[in-house]
Parts: C-alpha cells; sequence; structure tokens
C-alpha cells in the first residue's frame, strides 16, 4: 500500500515539473528552432521569441521562397535520393514554421506589453467588446 502511495505522489510531481513553463538557454536559441513552440504558449514573452527567433536563423539559413516553374517541381523530384527528399520535406516544414512566425509575429504586434508580455485572449476580448460597444 504504501508503495502505490509513493508511485501516485511521485507521477503526481513527475507531471507538474512537466507542465511548467520551459525555460531556455542562449545555446538553446542557436541550436534548436524553440521559437516553433514558444509561439504555441499564450504566455511566451514577444521579445524572448524575437530573440530565439533571430538567434537561430544568425547560426542556420533561412528557407527562402518558392520559385518554381509550374511544372518544373514535378521533374526534379521524381530523380532524387531518399536523402535528397529527406533534405527537401525538412525545407519545406521549416519554411511553413517561418510562415507560421511571421504571421504571429504581425498579428500579435498590436497586443505587446512593455515588458514583452502579450495580452491574453479574454483581455483581447475584452478590449474588443469594449470597442464594438462605443
Amino acid at each position: 500500500m504504501k508503495k502505490n502511495c509513493l508511485l501516485i505522489v511521485l507521477l503526481f510531481l513527475s507531471f507538474l515539473s512537466f507542465a511548467q513553463k520551459a525555460h531556455y538557454t542562449a545555446s538553446d536559441y542557436t541550436t534548436k528552432p524553440v521559437w516553433i513552440e514558444m509561439i504555441k504558449d499564450t504566455s511566451a514573452n514577444y521579445f524572448e521569441v524575437e530573440k530565439a527567433y533571430d538567434t537561430y536563423f544568425r547560426s542556420h539559413t533561412r528557407p527562402g521562397g518558392e520559385h518554381d516553374v509550374i511544372g518544373e517541381r514535378d521533374e526534379r523530384v521524381k530523380h532524387l535520393t531518399k536523402k535528397q527528399q529527406k533534405k527537401i520535406q525538412a525545407e519545406n516544414h521549416m519554411r511553413m514554421e517561418v510562415k507560421k512566425y511571421e504571421r504571429w509575429h504581425d498579428k500579435m504586434r498590436p497586443y505587446v506589453q512593455q515588458d514583452g508580455s502579450i495580452l491574453t485572449p479574454s483581455q483581447r476580448l475584452k478590449i474588443w467588446e469594449q470597442n464594438k460597444n462605443k
């Protein structure tokens, strides 16, 4: 019985540690695209997300836009090795994440406070309702 109680307490404590907000270091900003996860967090600091994004792309190449001529991509893809296909898929994935970041960046800019915190969705709704009633 004591073992079961101890196990339950340990599981609960481990769950709490996972549920806490992730803290990233400067080396994380350089080596990992942590800004992808940061933009999903509604309590993220706007300036920290910008810093993570800019720091990551100082040491990595930012994916370019798609410059395909219609139909040319289909011919090019037919003759690629598995490694080349994975590289293209990774580039396409990163390109989409950059687009998501840019949309997030523009969408959140009006709601950034002096300290970098972003108004919560409920706070934004209150502002919208106040302006609607005017």
